[in-house]
């Protein structure tokens, strides 16, 4: 296991979306990123935080501010420590606690985009490789990745986004109709997920899972899809019945009407689609502070 991001970096950069990249249609949005020591995207380390975050690239913010991410957005909030650990995915998780590089949170939320199966719990441990961060060290690192020859390679061969553009024109941009739905592998999902909640029940943590829809399942009418996949739906109700605290993520985004919750160039959700989440997790945090009786959305 390595570092995702440099570690202790920053980075300011104007970036455009996967779907249109180097197309007349994408949009240049700023960026600022700041990493951590162990090369996560955060302010600062926190060795022992309140609320943990495992997941993808939804989780660790590709596509917006630093100050808009699901940690920062969410710290603000509950005035509590929050730490995001993505990209990343639950072994490194179990890893990281083991070698005492992370001490048990109060609660861990796994987040991931519902076109992903997670991988199955490996209770063997994985070697942290340590980074030393000092400017030698990643220009070191940065000449063996070989960026320059691959951008070169990409613009020779004119690479470009291959989203397709919705009905609503000018507005919305897709992977089209073919976007991934794991029905067949539902049980496996929710078998995996389950496996992780009875890990950090061993640990004494609380588990949330939340699973963040595709861009063409929030808008299926604009793609257009002759009706809304429900995999979420799905997959809630099995862990729900497996006792797996849930958040309805589909539901918060279908009872939404006014603001855009993904970037019209990118697959990921922008800084609005990313509050309504906070706000929901907020709720969830003040109810398991108070000790209230559980919901069917959370604690």
């Amino acid at each position: 296991m390595a570092f995702p991001f440099y570690p202790n970096h920053s980075l300011v950069m104007n970036s455009v979306g996967d779907l249109c990249y180097h197309t007349d249609n994408e949009i240049t949005k700023y960026e600022d990123w700041i990493t951590d020591e162990l090369g996560f995207r955060n302010n600062t380390f926190i060795k022992k935080a309140d609320v943990l975050f495992i997941g993808d690239s939804f989780i660790a913010g590709s596509g917006i501010c630093q100050d808009s991410t699901i940690t920062n957005q969410l710290s603000r909030q509950i005035n509590a420590k929050v730490y995001n650990m993505a990209p990343s995915n639950f072994n490194e998780f179990v890893s990281l606690i083991d070698l005492g590089i992370l001490d048990k949170p109060n609660l861990v939320v796994f987040g991931i985009v519902e076109r992903t199966v997670p991988e199955t719990l490996n209770p063997v441990v994985i070697e942290y490789n340590g980074f030393n961060a000092n400017r030698f060290s990643i220009l070191k690192d940065r000449s063996t990745r070989l960026y320059s020859f691959d951008y070169l390679k990409a613009r020779l061969s004119n690479s470009k986004g291959s989203g397709i553009k919705g009905i609503v024109s000018g507005m919305y941009f897709f992977n089209g109709k073919d976007q991934i739905y794991n029905y067949d592998k539902v049980n496996e999902v929710a078998n995996t997920i389950s496996h992780y909640k009875k890990y950090c029940d061993s640990i004494g943590v609380d588990f949330i899972f939340l699973p963040l829809p595709n861009k063409e399942t929030v808008y299926y009418q604009y793609v257009p899809l002759d009706k809304q996949p429900d995999y979420i739906t799905e997959l809630n109700s099995i862990l729900n019945n497996k006792g797996v605290n849930t958040i309805n993520t589909l539901q918060i985004y279908n009872d939404e009407q006014n603001d855009l919750l993904y970037h019209p160039d990118d697959t990921h959700w922008n800084a609005n689609g990313v509050k309504l989440v906070v706000n929901e997790l907020a709720k969830i945090y003040e109810r398991r502070s108070t000790s209230l009786p559980p919901t069917s959305q959370g604690f």
